[in-house]
């Protein structure tokens, strides 16, 4: 067997064993994933709307705070440590993109953050996992929606582990 088929073998059952370890890891399990949902927004009365479609879930959502303001948005992701974030877009378009980059340079890698727009249009894309439309907002709706999120963010962190993992070997092959 020459060096070429060696490595080209070697490969191919690192790739399979990859594959088998993503959709295992990215596999959700839904009796033991417990959603804690912290609700962001400026408007109490759509705010009260999500919350009563939360609520409505509850066998499946183990935790919902809610904030009013950016300073609250932060002490409560420190305090509660919730892993899903809603943020109503009705805060404006430079307060929101504040907002989610303080968020993402927490460097928690669990929390997902979803936009609720009254608007199918995209001002804010970056740091951003999932978004809900407004008027077909629905509690089964937001779980999936919760979920997807969950999962998208489970996804990148695998990804960069494996990232970094693979750049330290092709390191070490050429040092």
């Amino acid at each position: 067997m020459s060096k070429f088929e060696y490595t080209y073998i070697k490969y191919c059952f690192n790739a399979e064993r990859m594959k088998n370890l993503s959709l295992n890891y990215i596999k959700p399990n839904h009796s033991q994933e417990s959603i804690s949902v912290l609700l962001v927004g400026n408007n109490p009365i759509e705010m009260s709307r999500v919350y009563e479609s939360l609520t409505t879930l509850k066998e499946k959502i183990f935790k919902i705070d809610t904030s009013f303001s950016d300073d609250d948005t932060m002490k409560k992701i420190a305090s509660s440590n919730p892993n899903c974030i809603i943020i109503d877009d009705n805060l404006g378009i430079a307060s929101l993109k504040h907002l989610i980059e303080k968020i993402n340079l927490l460097g928690k890698e669990a929390l997902s953050i979803t936009l609720l727009k009254t608007k199918n249009s995209q001002e804010v894309l970056y740091g951003v996992q999932e978004y809900l439309m407004k008027e077909s907002l629905t509690p089964d709706r937001i779980y999936f929606s919760l979920v997807n999120a969950l999962r998208f963010r489970k996804t990148q962190k695998y990804l960069k582990i494996k990232y970094y993992a693979g750049k330290k070997r092709l390191k070490r092959m050429f040092i």
